[in-house]
């Protein structure tokens, strides 16, 4: 749990950001920069890598990453892919080395979720290359898609997003990680 007079983190990513940082400012200051719809794969809508080089990520204690969800690939494209987040890693790295990637969750499309299977792959290979850590929503959310856990909504009804409640469900498990490994 950060500590009054620490920096705050940088929450960084696709629309999943928002609901996360909304969490996690209930807890302690946090800055987000997100855009909907938007990963490394695609650059029509943003380039995600072009625009970390206006970001002084040396400001932030810790930058969480949030990208994936939007980024559905093929098992041939996982060399590529983990290439893109290597990148994209290394510019954060080049400022700021304490950095967590939040892979992310089930999808409620069986399809897009087994795309999605093998971009997480990558990313994890890419973290581990780089000497990140990753946190996996979907201990959070659940490895099976469902809308609800214990009768309390995480999820919408979209089949991709999560509610302020699943963002709490993974915000808590992001702080209990971050207390284990500071012991």
């Amino acid at each position: 749990m950060p500590v009054i007079g620490q920096c705050k983190p940088l929450f960084i990513g696709d629309s999943l950001t928002y609901e996360l940082a909304m969490s996690y400012k209930k807890i302690a200051p946090v800055d987000a920069k997100f855009l909907e719809s938007t990963g490394l794969q695609s650059k029509q809508i943003l380039s995600w890598q072009d625009y970390t080089q206006n970001i002084d990520f040396s400001l932030y204690d810790t930058v969480y990453i949030v990208l994936g969800t939007n980024d559905l690939i093929s098992k041939a494209d996982i060399p590529e892919y983990q290439q893109k987040a290597s990148v994209f890693i290394q510019t954060i790295k080049k400022q700021n080395r304490q950095i967590v990637w939040l892979l992310p969750p089930t999808l409620k499309n069986k399809e897009k979720n087994n795309l999605l299977s093998n971009t997480r792959i990558a990313i994890c290979e890419a973290a581990r290359k780089n000497k990140i850590k990753t946190m996996d929503t979907r201990v959070s959310l659940g490895y099976q898609y469902s809308e609800f856990i214990n009768g309390v909504k995480v999820r919408t009804s979209d089949g991709i997003h999560i509610t302020e409640n699943g963002a709490d469900n993974v915000i808590r498990s992001l702080i209990n990680v971050d207390k284990e490994n500071n012991r």
